[in-house]
């Protein structure tokens, strides 16, 4: 694996980690278009 394959690795991983912590983590798992600790079904 040569350097540009760890670069792009690295780019990948830190995309999904940000992913799942934005998703996960700083809106605890809620709705992504509300704040709100429960979602409305329609």
């Amino acid at each position: 694996m040569g350097f540009t394959d760890t670069v792009w690795m690295l780019l990948i991983i830190s995309g999904v980690a940000y992913l799942l912590y934005r998703s996960l983590w700083k809106k605890k798992g809620h709705c992504q278009g509300c704040a709100s600790t429960e979602c409305r079904k329609k």
